[in-house]
């Protein structure tokens, strides 16, 4: 999985300029969602539904929004299950290295994103100790959140490039008498927008399409969302007609930081048996990209930009060749991969959880996913959902 990516930001989005071979090949492959919604636009209850199934506000949690040790996930539910756990990444986890169901954990995470020092929200990632041991510093503490310029170091020494290499070492040495789950959460290409070259400059800004402010479109709009929009908040959320070179410029980083994972996940396909492996990408919630005349994530209004993610299965028990244009929600992965294992949720019913089975849609080459099915989208008092 990726961090807040756009549903049109892949190759296989008819119109798209993103190059994604890699997964272009593995959706076309496979089943493609292109009504896969997330469980929140933003980040922290998007990831606990992908944990959990649930949507977040069903789910319980402590201070900074951690999930309460002990709640069921997909990780403690298979490994009870006989399965080997093991998540390289971004999770999002409170504190970073909290248990929750992984045998084996290595994070990258964003420090920009926090407040301060880092270690006050529990530790340091594992990143941070790598790159320590390498004599390197933490380029992260030096990156100020809205800075967007190519990474200083070697690519090597990259997050997308230490995922990638990590997850091999994990394939490497993993018992493979047992079966394993394995979460690969690439950090980017969330902001800060720094990937290294040669995928820096591999994209034309001047070739980013964005759309400045505009009141009068904007004038149509629920009243709660005009004002979200409206908000004070900082500049480099709002396309200025003054600043449109930066935000192409951050447009075609993004880009590039895409095909850099897209070139990792090669890579890590290429030690997988696609035979005998459910392979599920998808993104946590998707970006404004310059569009509505808004950049990031916030406002965390639920339009399609933010809520629609890239979604698609293949592998082994995949009928693939097929598009689904059905709505389905990003959290219907663990119900589905739990059914593809021979388990199932642990809720008793009438509450069995909010994600759907789709092992059968999976497996069926003549099921189109034609069914009702209700999205919700709705604002709450902490953060929004889905």
């Amino acid at each position: 999985m990726t961090d807040q990516q756009r549903h049109d930001q892949v190759g296989w989005f008819a119109g798209s300029p993103v190059q994604t071979p890699t997964l272009d090949r593995l959706a076309a492959s496979g089943v493609i969602f292109d009504a896969c919604y997330s469980g929140s636009t933003t980040c922290v209850p998007a990831r606990t539904s992908l944990l959990t199934g649930r949507l977040d506000h069903r789910v319980a949690t402590g201070p900074n929004r951690a999930i309460v040790p002990g709640t069921p996930t997909v990780a403690s539910m298979l490994r009870d299950g006989g399965y080997q756990t093991a998540l390289v990444g971004k999770m999002h986890f409170t504190p970073m290295r909290a248990d929750h169901g992984f045998d084996h954990l290595e994070v990258a995470e964003h420090f920009t994103a926090y407040p301060g020092d880092p270690a006050g929200w529990g530790d340091y990632d594992h990143y941070h100790d790598w790159l320590a041991e390498r004599g390197q510093p933490d380029w992260r503490f030096e990156v100020p959140g809205g800075t967007s310029a190519p990474y200083p170091f070697s690519p090597e020494t990259h997050p997308t490039s230490w995922v990638r290499d990590r997850t091999l070492k994990v394939l490497d040495r993993r018992d493979r008498d047992r079966p394993l789950f394995l979460v690969v959460s690439f950090p980017g290409p969330h902001p800060p927008l720094n990937p290294p070259e040669p995928w820096a400059s591999m994209y034309d800004p001047n070739a980013s399409v964005v759309d400045p402010d505009d009141d009068r479109r904007n004038a149509g709009l629920p009243n709660l969302f005009r004002r979200e929009m409206d908000a004070d908040g900082p500049d480099h959320r709002r396309v200025r007609a003054e600043r449109l070179a930066h935000h192409r410029r951050e447009l075609a980083l993004t880009y590039g930081a895409v095909t850099q994972i897209d070139e990792a996940v090669g890579a890590v396909v290429d030690r997988i048996d696609l035979d005998r492996t459910l392979v599920w990408f998808t993104v946590d919630h998707g970006d404004y990209g310059g569009r509505r005349g808004l950049v990031r994530k916030v406002p965390w209004i639920p339009f399609d930009d933010l809520a629609r993610v890239p979604c698609f299965a293949t592998g082994g028990p995949v009928a693939g060749g097929r598009r689904i244009s059905q709505p389905i929600q990003s959290y219907d992965f663990v119900p589905t991969a739990l059914a593809a294992a021979g388990l199932r949720l642990p809720y008793q019913d009438p509450d069995p959880g909010d994600g759907v089975d789709l092992t059968n849609l999976l497996a069926d080459p003549e099921d189109t996913g034609d069914r009702d099915r209700t999205v919700l989208s709705a604002f709450t008092m902490h953060w929004p959902m889905a």
